[in-house]
């Protein structure tokens, strides 16, 4: 709940509402009987007197004339340049704006009313806003995965929520942007109020009026709102009064002042201002409506003159034809007098039937008199019937008239004379076409402010995550250049220099003449390229002038805009092919191309037996060479032979002295072990003698 601190005065506002509506009453009060003639409302229920409602009828003709359907957005690079950051920009911006249009009904319904309002009271107005929808979340925690920017920020909303803690204050609990959209809501065309100036360039201040029930102003503007008077009820129930009470309303004016860039919010017959705020929008026009659609207005002065005024004269003359033409037919009776004292006649007038016959009592008498001519007399109808084709005729009149004011030709009517050519119905046509450009243009103009102030809300406060959810450039092949395209939409310079914001065609009927621009554009396209590609292959130095040529003409026609930039791609990418093409040497003439090759043949022909007779030289060298090395192998084998011999036989000399000389050793040897073996034998032998005497002496002894 919002608590003002400190009132501030809105006298001023209430002299600047009340200057305009001083200022702008003949218009408020042409446009409410403009508006009670369009419904056909009558003061008196019973009047019989006819009309023919003329304003009803252009405005059904003229409104889809010059709109019909809601326009689709066209962004796209301003120069048509090779600048992919800014192609993809504009494939985002373009998505997302035509998803909003798409989805919801707000544009199409502001404009529709919007025309209506120029086309009737003589003013269309429409307003936007930026609606965002937020979730209220819990303190964030601090984590290991928080970058090193996005903790600093944390840090800085813990330091601000302790600080509130310590000073006693509740911390405001963290939002959460959930969806972002911008409304584009209608105004009323006796609900919107401006500076009254000469030119819109002029206007310093804009303002609309909504009407808040004391719970919504409550909710809006806080307590004090239970301070502004209740003014506004449904007209539909002033006079129930007690039922009236729960239903009114306040008058709330939001005001938009340029030179302060501040909004004010002022309530009716109440004295101070309910809330200011500094710019919430940042729109480069700051007022968040374009100029209006405007029917007649002159450089003197924004008070328009709505169409009908300027045909109201006519249109009453149609109403008093009507009238008449009512009464004179309501005249047209088949009514007479008749001779009372012929019963039988009276009879025959009341009673006749197909095939009756009523008889006459005095035939000869009655046959007297002149008959049934001379007894009976009916009303002429000859000068009514007369009075009633010169009123046609002059209502007619009188319609073409309206007509020729109003630029409604029977062609935008669907009306045609059967002895009419084309050519005359082309000239009408194009006649008609002249005479709603103003209104079409005007119209088409509107919608695109409307488009670019809404594109300039989206690329300034819309969260990057949301204009790629709502474009889906994420899954596309432009995904890599989503990033840098959002920090240039984000960047207001270079978006305005990059991107250009427009709409297509917003009128049903000039679909017919875009079919026939798209046959004429390929047919001329076509038929050049023919012609074209003949001309390069014979002259291949002329595809640059004859490319340049196709894009002069590819840039007559508005249709061939979106291809235009597919043919730039292909042609530059021939005009690359060309000057690579142009880098190769030039094919040689074919009969040097033969000379060349029956030269090359000879040669290397000549070059083969030099390499042959090169070989056999070589072969028999290496035989020579062969033939010395084996007689020098053969010599050098036959010393070696000989001395390896001669070496074997010293060798086997000193193996067969040696092997003597180990015999003579070993015999030795030998000598000496049988020597041993002998004197150990004999040792041993004396031993065993000694043993047994010694025995046997024992023996002896013993006995």
């Amino acid at each position: 709940m919002q608590v003002t601190n400190e009132r501030k005065s809105a006298q001023s506002w209430h002299d600047e509402l009340k200057r305009y509506k001083e200022d702008f009453s003949k218009f408020t009060g042409k446009g409410e009987k403009i508006i009670q003639r369009f419904r056909d409302e009558r003061k008196d229920s019973l009047d019989e007197d006819s009309k023919f409602n003329i304003l009803w009828s252009n405005v059904r003709t003229l409104k889809p004339a010059i709109y019909s359907r809601p326009p689709k957005p066209e962004v796209s690079r301003r120069f048509k340049d090779d600048n992919q950051i800014a192609r993809v920009a504009s494939i985002i911006l373009e998505r997302a704006i035509d998803y909003e249009l798409k989805q919801f009904s707000d544009y199409h319904s502001a404009l529709s009313n919007a025309v209506e309002d120029r086309l009737l009271p003589g003013r269309g107005v429409a307003w936007i806003r930026y609606e965002p929808k937020t979730e209220t979340i819990e303190e964030p925690q601090i984590s290991e995965d928080v970058e090193a920017g996005d903790e600093d920020e944390y840090s800085e909303a813990a330091q601000s929520s302790d600080e509130n803690s310590l000073a006693g204050e509740t911390p405001e609990p963290m939002e959460r942007i959930t969806s972002e959209t911008t409304p584009i809501d209608y105004v009323y065309w006796k609900d919107f109020a401006h500076l009254p100036a000469r030119t819109w360039e002029e206007v310093t201040w804009v303002a609309r009026r909504v009407y808040l029930s004391k719970d919504e102003g409550v909710e809006r503007f806080g307590d004090d709102f239970k301070l502004v008077p209740l003014t506004h009820s449904p007209d539909a129930q002033d006079k129930e009064k007690d039922s009236t009470a729960a239903l009114k309303k306040a008058e709330v004016w939001e005001i938009w002042c340029k030179p302060t860039a501040k909004v004010h919010w002022v309530a009716a017959n109440y004295e101070y201002i309910l809330d200011e705020k500094d710019d919430p929008l940042q729109l480069s026009d700051f007022f968040p409506c374009p100029k209006p659609i405007y029917a007649t207005v002159t450089t003197g002065s924004l008070c328009p003159v709505a169409d009908y005024i300027l045909y109201q004269d006519q249109a009453q003359e149609i109403d008093e034809i009507t009238a008449r033409i009512k009464h004179l037919t309501s005249c047209m009776k088949v009514m007479g007098i008749y001779a009372a004292d012929e019963a039988a006649l009276g009879r025959l007038l009341k009673e006749g039937k197909d095939g009756i016959l009523i008889p006459v009592k005095n035939w000869p008498l009655f046959m007297e008199k002149g008959g049934l001519r001379g007894a009976v007399e009916f009303m002429p109808l000859g000068d009514i019937i007369s009075a009633l084709a010169e009123l046609y005729k002059n209502r007619e009149a009188c319609k073409q008239i309206i007509y020729e004011v109003t630029g409604i030709s029977d062609i935008i009517r669907g009306a045609s004379a059967a002895q009419e050519t084309a050519t005359a119905q082309q000239i009408k046509s194009q006649f008609a076409s002249l005479r709603l450009n103003d209104m079409k243009d005007d119209v088409a103009r509107f919608a695109r402010d409307l488009l670019r102030m809404k594109s300039e809300i989206m690329c300034s406060r819309y969260q990057p995550q949301t204009l790629l959810d709502a474009s889906g450039i994420m899954y596309t092949p432009d995904a890599e250049f989503a990033e840098q395209a959002i920090q240039l939409l984000q960047n207001e310079t270079a978006r305005n220099f990059s991107i250009d914001i427009e709409n297509d065609t917003l009128v049903q009927i000039d679909e017919d003449q875009d079919k026939k621009d798209r046959i004429e554009f390929l047919g001329a396209a076509s038929q050049f390229l023919e012609k074209a590609v003949t001309a390069g292959q014979q002259s291949p130095e002329l595809v640059p002038l004859l490319g340049d040529l196709l894009m002069f003409g590819i840039r007559g026609f508005k249709v061939g805009r979106s291809l235009e930039a597919t043919f730039e791609s292909t042609l530059e990418k021939m005009k690359q092919a060309q000057q690579q093409k142009a880098q190769q040497p030039p094919k040689p003439d074919p009969e040097q191309l033969k000379a060349q090759a029956e030269q090359q043949q000879e040669q290397a022909q000549m070059e083969q037996e030099a390499q042959l007779e090169q070989m056999r030289l070589s072969h028999e060298l290496q035989l020579e060479q062969m033939r010395m090395e084996n007689d020098n192998k053969r010599y050098i084998a036959g010393l070696q032979a000989a001395e390896v011999e001669k070496a074997k036989d010293q060798e086997f000399e000193m193996f067969k002295l040696q092997k003597q000389m180990e015999f003579e050793q070993w015999k030795i040897e030998r000598q000496s072990a049988n020597d041993l073996i002998v004197s150990a034998t004999e040792n041993m032998h004396d031993a065993h003698m000694m043993c047994m005497d010694n025995e046997l002496n024992n023996n002896g002894e013993e006995d």
